[in-house]
């Protein structure tokens, strides 16, 4: 799921603006303000559980990947600043979420070793 949710994150910052090109009513959404916060405070605490349930806070690559995801949410938020500045922002911010997700996963799909035999 949070994977998911990071990952609509990116295709929002990227894919719509290419829908509001083509259909006006998507430059409405591409716009507001709240889309952006809806999507951070759906973001950082499903990231967060997900992370905690499966230990992977405690590996610095997930955890450095998270906490800058969150870090480019937040400065992504519409505060104010230029708009490319933000999308900028946001964009990394989702794709560094995915990829401390997809590092999580791949760390907890891993098998576990095998103990050595004590047959000699």
């Amino acid at each position: 799921m949070a994977v998911g949710i990071s990952g609509l994150c990116l295709a929002h910052c990227l894919g719509l603006p290419v829908l509001a090109a083509a259909f006006p009513l998507f430059g409405i959404l591409s716009h507001a303000g709240w889309v952006h916060i809806l999507f951070f405070c759906a973001a950082a605490p499903v990231s967060a559980l997900a992370l905690r349930g499966t230990g992977g806070w405690r590996h610095p690559g997930v955890r450095a990947f998270f906490l800058l995801g969150l870090a480019g949410l937040a400065a992504g938020l519409p505060w104010g600043g230029p708009e490319a500045v933000e999308v900028a922002l946001t964009s990394l911010g989702g794709a560094s979420l995915v990829v401390a997700h997809l590092l999580n996963l791949r760390r907890t799909l891993r098998p576990a070793p095998v103990a050595a035999s004590a047959e000699n």
